[in-house]
């Protein structure tokens, strides 16, 4: 009889540790709106485009890309500082595949950051390798608005376009846990408001302007977070040692990215 006494007790202690998650809203600018007041945008963050390759006939071998004599199944990836951060989608036999796909976030290339561009056959069992490009930071042809030749080791060839990066409207705030009394940070978005405002992981927010979030409820908490940098409304925070302190957060864009 003990034990069905207690496993209720155990379940109610495990399940009110668990608190809803959220994010802060964000809006994309169009780059015809782009307030040239606001913050301007951070060095080494672009927007990037994958638009083609042109892929030799035989493999470095010099033999066909498939057994069957057919052509190779193409698709790139993108690495920075050896970890991953985009693959695209593979075209079927083609020497020519033509993506003209813009990565879904901008992508900081710090000039310091070993970047590989990979183009691969996916016809064999593990991909067949047509040809790298290693180079550090944004490539040296690389220029805003302008197509990028990049030749490959084997004689391929990739074609890349940077351009200005996407700006949005927003805090910044990626995730954070609703509690009755305050919002917790989970992550920070970099090139934020929020980041820019010193805002970290852990750090509880207590007041949206003059208001305390144990006022509000769960909807008007994150209706307030999401629209303190259009309303300009300092956050009230307490941080790991126990102190508040306000952050102030600007008027400049979320700038997201890879």
């Amino acid at each position: 009889m003990r034990i069905w006494h207690v496993l209720p007790l155990v379940v109610v202690v495990v399940t009110g540790c668990v608190y809803p998650r959220r994010g802060t809203s964000l809006t994309s600018v169009h780059p015809d709106r782009v307030d040239s007041g606001s913050m301007s945008a951070p060095p080494d963050v672009w927007q990037m485009t994958v638009v083609e390759a042109h892929v030799r006939p035989r493999n470095r071998g010099d033999l066909d890309w498939d057994d069957n004599g057919g052509l190779p199944d193409v698709f790139v990836r993108i690495y920075r500082d050896e970890e991953m951060v985009w693959e695209s989608e593979t075209i079927d036999d083609t020497l020519e595949p033509v993506w003209n796909v813009t990565l879904p976030r901008n992508i900081e290339v710090p000039h310091h950051a070993a970047m590989r561009f990979e183009v691969w056959d996916a016809d064999t069992v593990g991909g067949d390798p047509v040809g790298i490009y290693r180079n550090h930071g944004l490539p040296e042809t690389a220029l805003p608005g302008a197509d990028s030749r990049l030749l490959l080791e084997g004689g391929s060839y990739l074609t890349i376009r940077v351009e200005n990066p996407r700006p949005h409207r927003g805090v910044g705030v990626e995730e954070y846990e609703v509690r009755p009394d305050e919002l917790v940070v989970i992550r920070v978005q970099s090139n934020s408001p929020a980041s820019r405002g010193g805002l970290v992981a852990g750090d509880r927010i207590v007041a949206i302007g003059d208001q305390r979030v144990s006022t509000l409820g769960d909807a008007q908490a994150a209706s307030a977070l999401s629209m303190s940098v259009s309303r300009h409304r300092n956050l009230t925070v307490v941080g790991d040692n126990g102190r508040e302190r306000t952050v102030e957060l600007d008027s400049g864009y979320v700038w997201l990215s890879m």
